[in-house]
């Protein structure tokens, strides 16, 4: 059944949009910070939000960015499948300068392998939910029954002659 798109769909798809293109932003603007590369990320200082948000203020063409853009960027960084295993590997955290943060702790290894985890059996049930339905392989007849097809299919030969 087709969802006809409601206003409410487009908002959320262009609130989406423009988390991801901010995001895009703060990796262009603070490299040593964020990144793309997965083996460069690193997790970010706890309460990073605080200085981020001090240092989009100082900048005039930045100043006026909402809170939820920032914190949804924040998040959909933090949740990325890349960010969850450099915390899980230990990495140590960073501060938007790229200098060290401090260590992660086992509270937050263990968070991020249970959302981790989370992610992995999302991704089965979709893959699962998306692979084609195998069709079922066609019985074997028994040599009872292979016997009756040939004797059919001599009668169906001869009788059409």
């Amino acid at each position: 059944m087709e969802r006809n798109m409601t206003a409410s769909d487009n908002q959320k798809r262009e609130r989406a949009q423009r988390t991801r293109e901010f995001l895009d932003l703060l990796i262009s603007r603070y490299p040593d910070c964020f990144s793309k590369n997965p083996e460069k990320i690193r997790p970010l200082a706890i309460g990073i939000q605080k200085p981020l948000r001090a240092e989009l203020a100082d900048d005039e063409d930045l100043k006026e960015t909402p809170g939820w853009l920032v914190r949804q960027a924040l998040a959909l960084y933090t949740r990325s499948p890349a960010y969850l295993e450099a915390t899980l590997s230990g990495r140590q955290r960073v501060n938007l300068d790229g200098s060290d943060a401090g260590e992660i702790t086992e509270e937050a290894k263990r968070f991020a392998g249970e959302r981790r985890e989370e992610q992995k059996q999302r991704q089965a049930a979709r893959r699962k939910a998306k692979a084609p339905k195998k069709p079922a392989k066609p019985r074997r007849p028994n040599p009872e029954e292979q016997k009756q097809r040939k004797l059919e299919a001599l009668a169906r030969k001869f009788n059409s002659r």
